[in-house]
């Protein structure tokens, strides 16, 4: 099986396992023997070309999810049981999260994200779809130290579903109000406002202060700036480019700095998924659903326990 490349394997395999062709079609297909397509099969799958899942629904923690639903009014509540390793809970996560938000997103006209490595995770492991009637809208500037990729997440969503995408080209904080008040000036801004109110469905993760932090730009420039008279410890997370403390208070004077939709056009949006695998965010997750900014979570167990011996404790 040397003769082929791994592009060859790679054609074959998809036409076996996606394209659903027998091995006598492919084998006329390419004009080899139906034993070197058997084996070629093989060959993909030793090498790691083709990888094999076999879907199995998590535990879901019922009590859990009814006493969050409960204490923190939510329309529905996701709480996974850990799984036994950390990369097992993050893999859970991400499948059924993709799995939870692209069944919400069939029946969605426009859907707005962020930017994150969780949300992109997530999109990659949506299934591909046409929907033309879709848009996809980036919500809020981008972060200034964040770091470049080869497509922007708002772009690889829509691709998943060819749909249509709008991305927002400005910065998320700027240090002048008067910046923030020319962009939403600009023909771009207004034409990307329109959807905000149109917004079916939004999807988001939580950041921290110290995900902030780790940028140097941003705190050699803007930090200190951004947040005169309060000490970053009072902040527990940062959830739609909006800083808030733990009892669900969103830190008000950053509001005129932040390049994108409003808070009460976010807070109107039917449907708020929030997803959270990092079980060292338990303030943040906390905070968070205290300001009531969430209506869907997905978290595991571990997550879920955290955040109510916090609440508890407080």
């Amino acid at each position: 099986m040397t003769l082929l490349t791994d592009e060859q394997l790679a054609n074959i395999a998809h036409d076996y396992f996606l394209s659903k062709l027998n091995i006598a079609e492919i084998s006329k297909k390419y004009n080899l023997s139906r034993y070197l397509i058997a084996k070629a099969i093989d060959e993909a799958e030793n090498k790691g070309i083709v990888k094999i899942s076999i879907y199995q629904s998590p535990k879901r923690a019922q009590n859990l999810e009814r006493k969050f639903q409960s204490l923190f009014d939510l329309k529905e509540v996701y709480i996974l049981e850990d799984k036994e390793t950390k990369n097992q809970d993050n893999e859970m996560i991400v499948n059924f999260a993709a799995k939870q938000i692209q069944n919400y997103i069939t029946s969605a006209n426009v859907v707005g994200l962020t930017w994150g490595t969780l949300l992109r995770d997530i999109i990659d492991d949506f299934s591909t779809e046409t929907r033309p009637d879709l848009t996809v809208v980036q919500l809020l500037g981008q972060v200034v130290n964040a770091s470049k990729r080869k497509q922007p997440l708002i772009q690889h969503a829509a691709d998943k579903f060819n749909a249509k995408s709008l991305t927002f080209p400005a910065p998320l904080y700027a240090i002048d109000p008067g910046l923030v008040k020319k962009i939403q000036q600009e023909p771009y801004y207004q034409y990307i406002e329109k959807y905000f109110s149109k917004l079916d469905l939004v999807f988001a993760s939580i950041g921290t202060m110290q995900s902030l932090e780790s940028g140097q730009f941003f705190m050699d420039y803007y930090a200190d700036k951004l947040f005169t008279g309060i000490k970053k410890n009072q902040l527990a997370g940062i959830i739609f480019g909006r800083p808030y403390d733990i009892k669900g208070r969103f830190y008000s004077p950053i509001e005129p700095h932040i390049s994108g939709i409003s808070l009460s056009d976010i807070l109107a949006v039917p449907d708020r998924f929030v997803i959270v695998k990092n079980r060292f965010k338990e303030d943040a997750l906390l905070g968070a659903l205290r300001s009531g900014v969430i209506t869907h979570l997905i978290t595991t167990s571990g997550i879920a326990e955290r955040v109510l011996r916090k609440n508890e404790a407080l």
